[in-house]
């Protein structure tokens, strides 16, 4: 009898290779295809994208195109086109002036382009403006600024993340560069330094915060955060908290104050941590015992949706009632801070005695800092290491920015709130669970 023959399992590896480097180079030449059959609709003119970023979970960007038709304009909408030409639209804000376009994604900062529920794939980023004759064009991409690539990972849900890249690319189709924005979305394991969102708990170490009796501000809030934590860990999120509760709090420490913008601060631990989200805690007080109830602070220029939410829920679930204080209001609970033009002349004139050049801060930028400083650029971040007096905001220019709010539980100084912040701690906590679920997570 003949033996039988052993399988040459390096002919089969090869004749494997082989067959996955034919397909590969199967699929890369219909995706050119595809590419070139997408993109040779494209009209010659170019939005021209003088700024992009992230914040929170939305993309957007700001652009001009000039020498189209400006009239009888109908709508104008961002597209993303897959590989196959599915388009998912987005509706965008223009403005005419002159024989320039002004475009945009949102008025917002925290609406836009959501990337949260865009499906793993590759897509190109295009503009497509309707006239009321119903004509359609469409139109290309570049960049006009000095930003790079983006790269987003996505809220973790159901133990699974995505990683978005968006890049910017030329395409050369028949003598004509054709520049784009390109979405790579696929399915990914979150990296270990990379986190949902963060926990900031106010004070610490050397500043104890408000005070009442044998009560402060920063043991309260860290008690809050770390149970928080654990609310949210448990619907499946991965969470940073800005400290831990073990600093040292002697008057000599140096956690406190001064510490924020450190390599370690907080600020720099929410920047490098990649969150979508942070949620600063505090403790309110007043000079008074004329003030109560519960207020969430809010980025300005931002939808308030999620601010509210936090509001009512905290209201409606921990038994307390919102603020009675109207400063800054804009709706029940809710305040939006920013600078006044006798704060900006105080900080100029501060600037300017202590020898250096004062920060370019507008009435319209975030006064608390947990709130601008981790929104980057988009919010108004400053911090740059000027005032030798601070460390320096790693992320301060960033056009990754992250969406940011401040709660305040309830004035110490009230003794109805003070005990509801005491002894219904779980009712808060649950309260901005309930917020962040409804929110954030949602599918």
């Amino acid at each position: 009898m003949k033996k039988r023959r052993k399988p040459n399992f390096f002919a089969i590896l090869l004749f494997l290779c082989i067959l996955i480097g034919i397909f590969i180079c199967i699929s890369h030449l219909h995706n050119k295809e595809q590419k070139r059959k997408i993109l040779s609709n494209i009209e010659d003119e170019v939005i021209e994208v003088n700024n992009y970023y992230l914040y929170g979970t939305h993309f957007n960007l700001e652009g001009i195109i000039k020498g189209i038709s400006t009239t009888n304009i109908k709508q104008v909408k961002f597209i993303l086109v897959d590989i196959s030409e599915n388009e998912k639209e987005y509706n965008g804000i223009y403005e005419v002036n002159e024989n320039e376009l002004k475009i945009a994604t949102s008025k917002l900062i925290n609406e836009g382009i959501y990337l949260e529920d865009i499906e793993a794939g590759k897509y190109f980023l295009l503009v497509k403006i309707e006239y009321s004759n119903n004509k359609v064009k469409y139109y290309s991409i570049s960049n006009n600024t000095n930003y790079e690539d983006l790269e987003y990972y996505t809220i973790t849900k159901n133990k699974s993340n995505k990683k978005v890249n968006i890049e910017f690319d030329i395409f050369q189709l028949d003598n004509r560069d054709i520049s784009y924005i390109n979405f790579n979305v696929a399915k990914v394991k979150l990296p270990k330094n990379v986190y949902d969102i963060s926990i900031d708990p106010g004070h610490g170490g050397s500043d104890p915060g408000a005070i009442s009796g044998q009560y402060k501000e920063a043991e309260i809030a860290m008690k809050h955060c770390v149970e928080l934590k654990r609310k949210l860990e448990n619907l499946g999120l991965k969470v940073i908290l800005t400290r831990d509760g073990t600093e040292d709090t002697s008057e000599t420490s140096k956690f406190g104050v001064y510490s924020v913008y450190d390599f370690d601060g907080r600020v720099n631990i929410v920047g490098r941590a990649k969150v979508k989200y942070n949620f600063s805690v505090h403790v309110n007080s007043f000079d008074t015992n004329t003030l109560s109830g519960t207020e969430i602070y809010a980025p300005s220029n931002a939808s308030l949706e999620i601010a509210q939410s936090l509001a009512d829920n905290i209201v409606n679930t921990a038994n307390t009632t919102y603020s009675t204080r109207n400063t800054d209001k804009v709706s029940n609970g809710v305040y939006v801070r920013t600078f006044t033009e006798a704060e900006i002349a105080e900080s100029s004139d501060s600037a300017r005695k202590k020898g250096f050049e004062p920060y370019n801060i507008k009435t319209s930028t975030p006064y608390l800092y947990m709130i601008r400083e981790v929104g980057g650029k988009t919010t108004g971040a400053y911090i740059d290491g000027r005032n030798k007096g601070y460390g320096t905001n790693m992320y301060y220019n960033s056009n990754i920015g992250v969406e940011s709010y401040l709660i305040e539980l309830g004035y110490i100084i009230n003794k109805t709130d003070l005990n509801n912040m005491l002894n219904n701690q779980s009712a808060y906590v649950e309260a901005i669970t309930k917020s962040i679920q409804e929110n954030i997570c949602k599918e």
